[in-house]
């Protein structure tokens, strides 16, 4: 049984094998537009947390790596707890092997440069904040104190002589970062020097605006491009808590990045299909055996597809209520009643409404309620005149555990199909949902419940929560 989905694998030399999302063509596009950058560059390829931004530069970087590019990869916020993101940049650096052994010997020396100079900038920063704190009563080795004495500026006479001295550092760090990264074409390497950022949205907001500080500051040198994975609406609360509410964010960020690149979304109902193949649903659906279960998959794929996007939810919520299916699903035997589009409903209530979610199944909220709810949305509109907002308003009523509330909306339907002083459009909506409802609970079936369905979601949110 599948509950959590493991990392989609992207298989070096073949990035798109598992490419279900049909995301090559532009993956191709921004290699192809890579090709033609000049370093130094920063590209920032935004979209919202949760929208598949990591699969997608991971196959870039491969794709990059197939068309001869060096590429370098690391994930800011798993490295946000280190006080200076300039150690874990360098350390990403550090990880590259050339496979020639000259040009490797050369570059490894370059780069041991590097990181020296990085130790002693680290240290400075701490050191400098240590004795800022303690007054100076720091005991550190000696050589070490020397510098950080001389770069924190123990008396005001040593400001302009600590300021020179870092200065000559920082010019040491990109004079040997360009001599390393030169070494790419002796390699037989592009030019260019591929670093890929992911996740810098979701750091500590200081660490998030230091590290982009780093990339304009130090690594502004030929030959290095850097691609940042970001949401730009997160990144720009991130700067507003770092310099105040005041700051124009957008502005202050378009001072690190030189082209943004918004992510398409998604086909939304390939990326359902994918997860119901991932999380071997289809067999499954397959052992549901009948005509009144025939179309229990495809229903759930089209209705909370058109749910979800509703709502809004990410690729990753999405992943989340795909996975609690699984778990109703183990929950449901085969030859009893899913309800599938009861059931994407409430999932995507669970997930992203559970105050509505629990009101619905105490019997608080009635059909109405959630109706007006659904309509609320900002794609919601399908709701309020489409064939499916039809559908799930019928379920609603069917399930309604407040049975005198029911009947009084069933007997106010009756009088809205036969009152021909309504639009003709109020008539034909209340026929069409007194014949769904009477579909719905037709046949063999005793009635709609709300309550298994709804002890099987919340134990599927147990199991992912």
């Amino acid at each position: 049984m599948t509950y959590r989905l493991d990392e989609l694998e992207v298989p070096a030399g073949d990035p798109f094998r598992y490419d279900s999302l049909e995301r090559r063509p532009l993956v191709e596009f921004l290699t192809d537009l890579i090709k033609r950058l000049n370093g130094p560059f920063v590209m920032a390829l935004d979209s919202p947390w949760g929208s598949g931004k990591t699969t997608l530069i991971r196959m870039l970087m491969e794709d990059l790596k197939v068309k001869n590019f060096q590429c370098t990869y690391f994930n800011a916020w798993k490295v946000d707890y280190v006080t200076d993101p300039l150690v874990a940049m360098v350390s990403s650096i550090d990880r590259i092997d050339l496979g020639v052994e000259g040009a490797n010997r050369t570059f490894r020396e370059r780069l041991n440069a590097v990181k020296n100079v990085t130790n002693l900038v680290a240290k400075r920063a701490v050191i400098a904040g240590a004795k800022a704190l303690t007054l100076g009563a720091l005991d550190v080795d000696e050589e070490i104190e020397s510098v950080a004495s001389e770069l924190a500026g123990d008396m005001v006479g040593d400001l302009v002589k600590a300021f020179n001295r870092e200065s000559e550092l920082l010019e040491k760090f990109r004079a040997e970062l360009t001599s390393a990264v030169a070494q790419l074409p002796v390699a037989g390497k592009e030019s260019n020097l591929v670093v890929f950022i992911d996740e810098l949205d979701r750091c500590r907001p200081n660490f998030s605006i230091e590290l982009l500080e780093r990339i304009k500051h130090l690594f502004d040198i030929p030959n290095i491009i850097f691609v940042l994975s970001i949401d730009k609406q997160q990144l720009e609360a991130s700067t507003a808590a770092v310099y105040g509410a005041a700051i124009n964010a957008t502005e202050y960020l378009r001072r690190f990045i030189d082209l943004e690149y918004g992510i398409p979304a998604a086909n939304p109902k390939r990326y359902t299909e994918n997860l119901m193949k991932r999380f071997d649903l289809d067999p499954v659906f397959a052992e549901r055996k009948g005509s009144e279960v025939a179309y229990d998959r495809s229903d759930f794929v089209e209705f909370f597809t058109l749910i979800a996007n509703a709502m809004g939810l990410s690729l990753r919520a999405r992943e989340r209520c795909v996975a609690r299916l699984r778990v109703v699903m183990d929950q449901t035997p085969s030859n009893h009643y899913l309800d599938p589009i009861l059931v994407a409903l409430l999932i995507v209530l669970r997930s992203n409404n559970a105050a509505l979610f629990n009101s619905v199944i105490r019997g608080e909220a009635s059909a109405e309620t959630v109706m007006k709810f659904l309509v609320s949305l900002p794609g919601g509109k399908e709701f309020q005149i489409g064939h499916p907002g039809v559908v799930i308003h019928a379920y609603l009523l069917a399930a309604d555990p407040d049975r005198d509330r029911a009947k009084q909306l069933e007997d106010q339907l009756r009088n809205d199909e036969g009152n021909e002083k309504l639009p003709e459009d109020t008539r034909r909506r209340a026929a069409a949902l007194l014949e769904m409802k009477q579909q719905i609970n037709g046949g063999r079936r005793m009635g709609v419940s709300l309550a298994p369905v709804a002890a099987k979601i919340d134990l599927a949110a147990m199991v992912r929560e």
